[in-house]
């Protein structure tokens, strides 16, 4: 029997760890065997620290994009799960800058085909930022090319963070998804709380897609989608730089040396610029004995107290063109 995989996509910060929460809470509640593949730009991992009491096994793949740079430790990975934990189902959350196509490629390899069961593409859109990350990106065409396709692919969209946008904001970016994709249902969120059993019977619209383009005449055959071109496959064997996305999407970690103020931390976040998409991580503050978890995507900052001592402090970025040298200054301002 081949394992259901839900792949779940994104722009960084859009909600897919919070709706991944929400999904494992209500597969522990049916007593499934859920095994959980998590993607991470950086070294660190810091989404899948908040995972692990959860009773699932959390497979961690970093430093890299599953749907280019490591997109073999995918597969590999995979296999390995399938074979030595037999899940009923396998939850996969790729990086915010992750294209949906080539992450499809790399499950569709010949020696998982057979032993995965793709049920959909769940992507979950921040309906605050969708329209200005259109206008920002637009020097960038490969990163707006992807955020569109996380849409366009989708078998089911959640437009989330209503409660961070106006109506009329909200209304422009429902029209916007339909027609970027006008056959995924899009449903309405804050927080990424729906109906998970709605959610669980997601199935995929390919083969609709494929019927409405051109009529099948003789038995269908696999088509490999997203591939790179024979010539950046070069390119990457030879260790040069391609035209990919993936090269000018950049992160970097810094490992804390101790408890920071905690209003200097939190004006840190507020003023960090605006290409840095993504800060993340555990910090501790003077006179507090938790770790606190904290969340940055542009002007959106969260802080929660995190009761597990495990992950160590650190701090993730996530951008493009980031001036390391003087974020980290900045940072280190807060210890005083």
């Amino acid at each position: 029997m081949s394992a259901q995989v839900y792949l779940l996509t994104g722009y960084l910060g859009s909600g897919k760890t919070t709706l991944l929460t929400k999904m494992l809470t209500h597969l522990r509640a049916q007593e499934e065997n859920v095994v959980v593949v998590m993607n991470e730009m950086g070294e660190e991992d810091i989404d899948g620290e908040q995972l692990q009491g959860f009773g699932f096994p959390v497979k961690k793949l970093l430093d890299g994009c599953i749907c280019c740079s490591i997109q073999g430790e995918m597969t590999e990975s995979l296999k390995e799960v399938i074979t030595s934990l037999r899940p009923d189902k396998i939850l996969i959350e790729t990086t915010g800058v992750a294209d949906p196509i080539d992450v499809v490629d790399g499950l569709t390899h010949p020696e998982l085909y057979e032993k995965i069961d793709l049920r959909g593409i769940i992507t979950v859109v921040d309906a605050s930022r969708f329209l200005e990350l259109g206008s920002r990106f637009q020097s960038t065409g490969a990163l707006v090319k992807t955020v569109r396709n996380q849409v366009k692919y989708a078998d089911l969209l959640l437009l989330n963070k209503l409660d961070l946008t106006s109506a009329d904001i909200a209304d422009k970016v429902k029209g916007k998804l339909a027609e970027l994709n006008p056959i995924a249902p899009i449903h309405l969120t804050v927080q990424s709380e729906m109906d998970l059993h709605t959610l669980l019977s997601v199935t995929r619209l390919a083969e609709q897609r494929t019927a409405e383009r051109e009529p099948v005449h003789s038995a269908p055959v696999q088509k490999t989608i997203g591939r790179m071109s024979a010539v950046d496959r070069l390119k990457q064997s030879l260790g040069l730089k391609t035209k990919s996305l993936y090269n000018s999407i950049e992160t970097f970690s810094y490992p804390f040396a101790g408890p920071v103020d905690a209003d200097k931390f939190e004006d840190f976040l507020y003023s960090l610029p605006k290409n840095v998409y993504r800060a993340k991580g555990y910090v501790q503050f003077h006179g507090r004995d938790e770790l606190i978890s904290f969340q940055h995507t542009d002007n959106q900052v969260h802080l929660f107290p995190f009761e597990n001592f495990g992950p160590k402090m650190v701090a993730v970025f996530i951008g493009e063109g980031m001036d390391q040298g003087k974020i980290i200054a900045d940072l280190e301002a807060c210890y005083r």
